[in-house]
């Protein structure tokens, strides 16, 4: 969908909570000249800041987007693809999708999904 930011911002929080939270929607703004790669929401996050709880799966999946962006197709997918794979694993979920796993610990699953690690 294309829309002004405003609008779309509404949109991506309503989606967001949909398929699970902030967490796992990455986002995008493109202009003219530039263009921004983001978790979809927005979400600061200062009630997880240093409690290792945070899930990483939006801001890896945003930076996949910019990897797109800049044609670096192969390595936007090797990475989407782990993000993806790690998900499978009910161990790595952090508890804003209902598990009890933790940032360094879904960081580590998608690590090993990595076919470099």
């Amino acid at each position: 969908m294309v829309m002004p930011n405003l609008y779309g911002n509404i949109v991506n929080n309503v989606c967001a909570g949909l398929v699970g939270g902030p967490g796992l929607v990455p986002g995008a703004n493109y202009g003219h000249d530039y263009a921004v790669f983001e978790t979809a929401t927005r979400n600061t996050g200062k009630s997880i800041a240093n409690r290792n709880i945070a899930n990483p799966t939006a801001t890896l999946l945003a930076a996949c987007m910019m990897l797109d962006h800049l044609r670096l197709h192969s390595h936007a997918s090797t990475i989407r693809q782990a993000v993806l794979a790690s998900l499978d694993d009910p161990r790595t979920h952090t508890p804003d999708i209902g598990g009890q796993g933790t940032t360094s610990g879904a960081v580590q699953s998608i690590l090993s999904h990595l076919p470099c690690a």
